[in-house]
């Protein structure tokens, strides 16, 4: 039996052009790879983003996150409002929108969002898997997202001290399965969420506020509270 590996006779004919030929063949299989990179738009998912520091996730709100699934967020995110009646409508577009600028400022990804647009699926029956793929496909390409989040205001006292309750649900579209949810509540009464609260605002106004600060009573800025410490749970340790 012939041993393939056996170095061919210097002296054979057909050895340099055989040599030749599988030169070419792997230089053109080499420049249709490289075309085939250039010309073909590559998918590049944003993980949970990693910085210098280990993130700590806040106490006001926990992310769960699918192990089969490590990318929370890819390259674009619709987030939209869930609820058979969204009697909070205002509150929820405010958060909507606050929790998308907080997102893009953390260059996490880039962010879609939609007025008055929902999915049939509501979030209890997307965490148990209930959803048609169809829709999620449909949406993926119409909005071009590779995740869908569903917001869903479970509760807010409008009169001091505010409290809000919150359930936020990621659907990977490619895989069609939930990549991470997360539960929170942000109750004004309580004096250490109050106290996170008057050091967000503390940075976020630039001088320091006292226990009685008047924008403890403004939505704006406890929807821009509420934003941030999402935004830090989907990147804290799982």
């Amino acid at each position: 039996m012939l041993n393939n590996l056996t170095k061919p006779d210097a002296g054979n004919a057909f050895c340099e052009p055989s040599r030749r030929s599988v030169l070419l063949t792997l230089l053109g299989l080499a420049l249709s790879s490289g075309c085939s990179h250039f010309s073909t738009t590559k998918k590049l998912p944003f993980r949970r983003k990693k910085s210098a520091a280990p993130v700590q996730p806040p106490k006001n709100c926990h992310a769960y996150f699918n192990p089969i699934i490590p990318q929370v967020l890819s390259q674009r995110v619709l987030i939209i409002p869930s609820g058979p009646e969204l009697t909070n409508f205002d509150s929820h577009q405010k958060i909507i929108n606050e929790l998308a600028a907080t997102i893009k400022t953390s260059q996490l990804c880039d962010v879609a969002t939609q007025q008055g647009f929902q999915l049939e699926a509501q979030i209890d029956a997307v965490l148990q898997g209930k959803f048609d793929e169809r829709e999620i496909a449909t949406v993926a390409r119409e909005f071009s997202v590779d995740s869908i989040a569903l917001i869903r205001i479970n509760e807010f006292r409008t009169v001091t001290p505010y409290q809000i309750s919150l359930s936020l649900v990621f659907i990977d579209t490619g895989e069609s399965v939930v990549s991470c949810s997360v539960d929170g509540i942000w109750n004004l009464g309580d004096p250490a969420t109050r106290n996170s609260y008057l050091k967000f605002l503390s940075n976020s106004l630039g001088a320091p506020q006292p226990q009685d600060s008047i924008y403890l009573q403004s939505p704006h800025y406890l929807s821009k509270f509420i934003a941030s410490e999402i935004t830090t749970a989907i990147q804290s340790p799982s």
